[in-house]
């Protein structure tokens, strides 16, 4: 038997919601920086610098916390989904059997939305290469995950799908 095993690391491209928060941030800990050297120079107590060199620490720890990786790893039939914080902190999404799926492909406008779906957002927020796949399980319920998978392992996912829902992938590939 032959093994299928393929992982993918996806980088989330920050939007500029995530961009503007980074520049707040940036420029309020100037702001208090020139603040804290002119209070530490007039009044000559210096401690006040290692406090602020302590901040500048803690923002960069918190700044690089803000960059986020999604990891895909496909064995045999099986898609787990990490969420890599700040490269530093890994935390385990999900879990599933791609044999479960009720759906599975590329995303596009047509796709009917599912609003009481529990939805994992893994894509690389691009919108370009995003797949979707529904399913239900027994923590989340109704559950809908959108990721960029490499075509490798759409390859791999779709050679798993179960034979109702290849079937009617085919279908609606000849229509």
């Amino acid at each position: 038997m032959t093994d299928y095993f393929t992982e993918c690391l996806v980088k989330k491209i920050p939007d500029s919601s995530d961009n503007l928060k980074k520049f707040l941030i940036i420029l309020a800990a100037v702001v208090f920086a020139a603040g804290t050297i002119f209070i530490s120079f007039a009044t000559h107590f210096y401690l006040i610098l290692i406090i602020t060199i302590a901040l500048f620490y803690g923002l960069y720890y918190f700044i690089k916390g803000m960059s986020i990786e999604y990891e895909y790893t496909f064995t045999n039939g099986e898609l787990d989904i990490d969420k890599i914080v700040g490269q530093r902190k890994r935390q385990h999404l999900i879990t599933v059997e791609v044999e479960k799926f009720e759906a599975f492909d590329k995303m596009s406008g047509d796709v009917p939305e599912k609003p009481n779906a529990t939805l994992f957002l893994c894509s690389d927020n691009t919108g370009e290469g995003e797949y979707y796949a529904d399913l239900t399980t027994e923590e989340y319920g109704e559950t809908r995950i959108i990721f960029t998978p490499t075509e490798k392992m759409v390859s791999y996912i779709e050679d798993s799908l179960s034979p109702i829902l290849k079937y009617h992938k085919r279908q609606k590939n000849i229509d």
